[in-house]
């Protein structure tokens, strides 16, 4: 399924990250807290800004809610209101319910009042840095269900001048390749822009310094890092 349009409800530290995030990949963002202060600070930077009360189903329904395609539960230290609002938002029909959890009985809890995906950023965070510093070759990562996982990652440098076919990287690796990322002409200020090529064809040969975003079991990853 491809994302978008995504309602972040809660607006916090972690909730204003994911928006901004979101936004500047391209993303419609709803952006949505009580905090009147929150939302007019997040107003510059996402499509629509809203302040009310998420925990109320009908305010959520009338706010189209049912029509994003996703929507990240991002509130903070209320967890009776993360529970609710969960709730409200499976119930509506959001194909994509993230929840924010910060313990592993928070997170039972919501995927039983139907959160797709749990989001626990202190844990998650504790593995981006320990991949970090164990494994250089990975410089993103984000977990998925069921010990499959998306990391972003550098292409080994005997890869270069070699195409995707000729590596068969899905029979020997045991990965999907999402898309190859390669370092386009700076622009003006110094920045090097990423050219994105999306699903790309067995006929796409690598370059030094690429990049490539795959799906894979935690397992095979792990052995590709090796």
């Amino acid at each position: 399924m491809q994302v978008r349009k995504v309602a972040v409800l809660g607006l916090g530290r972690f909730g204003e990250a994911v928006a901004r995030e979101l936004s500047r990949q391209g993303v419609e963002v709803l952006g949505v807290d009580g905090n009147l202060n929150r939302v007019n600070a997040i107003v510059p930077y996402v499509d629509q800004a809203e302040s009310f009360d998420a925990t109320n189903p009908e305010l959520l329904a009338s706010r189209e809610i049912k029509h994003m395609d996703a929507v990240v539960v991002a509130i903070g230290n209320n967890f009776e209101a993360s529970v609710l609002v969960t709730m409200h938002c499976h119930e509506l029909g959001v194909p994509l319910v993230c929840a924010k959890a910060l313990n592993d009985d928070q997170a039972e809890v919501l995927r039983k009042v139907g959160a797709d995906q749990i989001i626990k950023p202190e844990e998650d965070m504790g593995k981006h840095l320990a991949l970090h510093l164990t494994q250089q070759s990975v410089v993103d990562f984000v977990e998925l269900p069921d010990h499959y996982s998306l990391r972003v990652v550098k292409v080994p440098d005997d890869w270069a001048g070699r195409s995707i076919a000729e590596l068969d990287v899905l029979g020997k690796h045991r990965l999907s390749i999402i898309q190859v990322l390669r370092s386009a002409t700076p622009e003006e200020g110094g920045e090097v822009p990423l050219e994105k090529i999306p699903l790309p064809a067995g006929n796409l040969v690598f370059q030094a310094k690429d990049q490539m975003e795959v799906i894979g079991h935690d397992k095979d990853l792990d052995k590709f890092h090796q």
